[in-house]
């Protein structure tokens, strides 16, 4: 995975996702799951185009249960988009790039977020 992504964990979550100072993206996946592996492409690719204005990591559910389970984490692959700490939308499930893309670009591009 890039070195772009951090890995995000009950230990770090609030350090990185809730006092981060710009919009954060999160995918919580599977190891074990095929629709995971290519979400992983997906990330890579919005991480890649965001990078510097958009932080992305990644929450692996298999290690992470506790921190999956507070919040509200039903299945794999989930994206949760937060900006101040706050949640502002959750995707599950895999969608084309360009639905991310367009998501990212409503929620934190156009209301034009200091980062």
């Amino acid at each position: 995975m890039s070195v772009d992504i951090l890995n995000i964990t009950k230990q770090n979550f609030e350090k990185v996702v809730i006092k981060s100072s710009i919009p954060v993206v999160i995918i919580f996946l599977s190891k074990n799951y095929q629709s995971s592996k290519r979400m992983v492409q997906t990330i890579e690719t919005l991480a890649a185009q965001y990078s510097g204005r958009i932080l992305f990591g990644v929450v692996d559910v298999d290690s992470q249960p506790e921190l999956s389970g507070q919040l509200g984490i039903g299945g794999v692959p989930c994206v949760l988009m937060l900006s101040d700490g706050r949640l502002l939308t959750n995707i599950g499930g895999v969608l084309p790039l360009e639905h991310y893309k367009k998501v990212i670009d409503k929620l934190f591009i156009a209301k034009k977020c200091s980062f």
